[in-house]
């Protein structure tokens, strides 16, 4: 494997590491406080990768082969050796933990620009946002294990870019199926029904935009899919800057693979608003659809999520947090103690009631 090639994102006043804050939605050193815009970073860094440019000699790239080089130059790839991740982060982190079991991974090396996403939508949820959404999501859960809800657990809660494939095309869909009409009325102490069966067909020209799918295989599909949707208004062409201080996880799912999912959630979604123009029968029977695309294309992308991943009884559970629009949804473990005790006291209760009860039948 490549050795890493150091370029870091620091502050020109202080020298201390760039950060992207959420809250301001720019650049910031917390060390002496300066703030820096997406303009600002390109301009400062981009003087500097010229310098080093003229001074190697290098031969001029292409733009494409510029990006390429920049991605593989000043990423770096974390391996988690106790689940797998693969996470992307600036060169400038040297440790940090596994969004997934918490398990201190170790910089690897370089990565290849291969996996240099096309477009980002950076953080607009901040920490403490997200801390209070996970208070609030968890409040009066009373059978919750105890490991959950401590503060030890709580600051696990942490940023990941996640990767997804986004396919945006038209598609021509068409509709055939058997629409019935069905009519009933009564005369005197006679109920009539009658009902007439139509040929519905329909063919429509559908537009779709950036569907997603996630781009890795141990974040869970339904997961990802329940803090949607992004507002792809927010997006922007990926710049390694956004990934200071905060990492990215590598995809392991390829654009064929993504596109199984996303091809079943445009058909269904197709379908739907096909059914949607034949609402005018009773119901709709032996329903084909087919669908086509005229046009299509995929983009790479790391859109925003607040991870927090808790380990029970041998099982994974996970909460999530849209980064950008604070959407939230998680898969919460119940304690089996807790609920033992709930059970025992409900059962007492019901008891000392039946008896007092039985108590006052029998004149006691």
């Amino acid at each position: 494997m490549d050795s890493v090639q150091t370029v870091t994102y620091q502050c020109p006043n202080c020298n201390a590491a760039l950060e992207f804050d959420a809250q301001t939605g720019k650049f910031k050193c917390f060390y002496c406080d300066s703030l820096f815009s997406e303009a600002d970073i390109k301009k400062i860094f981009q003087k500097r990768d010229d310098s080093v440019n003229l001074e190697q000699n290098e031969p001029e790239l292409s733009e494409d082969q510029a990006l390429q080089e920049e991605f593989s130059g000043q990423s770096a790839l974390y391996s988690c050796p106790n689940c797998g991740a693969g996470v992307i982060c600036d060169t400038l982190t040297s440790s940090t933990r596994c969004h997934f079991c918490h398990t201190p991974v170790v910089l690897s090396g370089r990565l290849s620009g291969e996996y240099r996403p096309d477009v980002l939508i950076p953080f607009s949820v901040t920490k403490e946002q997200a801390r209070a959404k996970f208070n609030e999501y968890t409040m009066g859960k009373k059978f919750l294990p105890n490991g959950f809800l401590s503060e030890a657990q709580i600051s696990n809660l942490s940023q990941l870019y996640v990767p997804y494939w986004l396919k945006s095309g038209l598609v021509e869909a068409d509709m055939d199926a058997v629409g019935k009409v069905v009519r009933s009325w009564s005369r005197g102490n006679t109920h009539y029904t009658n009902t007439k069966e139509y040929h519905v067909g329909r063919t429509a020209e559908l537009a779709f935009v950036r569907v997603p799918c996630d781009g890795s295989k141990r974040i869970d599909d339904e997961l990802m899919e329940s803090i949607e949707p992004f507002n792809y208004s927010g997006i922007k062409l990926f710049n390694m800057s956004y990934l200071s201080g905060c990492p990215a996880e590598k995809y392991d799912v390829t654009k064929e693979e993504a596109a199984k999912r996303i091809d079943e959630r445009i058909r269904k979604a197709g379908e739907a608003e096909l059914r949607r123009t034949a609402d005018s029968y009773s119901s709709l029977e032996k329903v084909k659809i087919r669908t086509n695309y005229r046009t299509h294309q995929y983009v790479y992308a790391l859109l925003p999520v607040w991870f927090l991943n808790y380990q029970y009884k041998g099982k994974d559970f996970a909460f999530v947090i849209n980064g950008q629009t604070g959407l939230t949804f998680g898969q919460l473990p119940v304690s089996g103690v807790k609920l033992f005790w709930a059970s025992v006291g409900l059962f007492a209760a019901v008891g000392l009631i039946a008896a007092l009860i039985g108590g006052l039948f029998l004149g006691i």
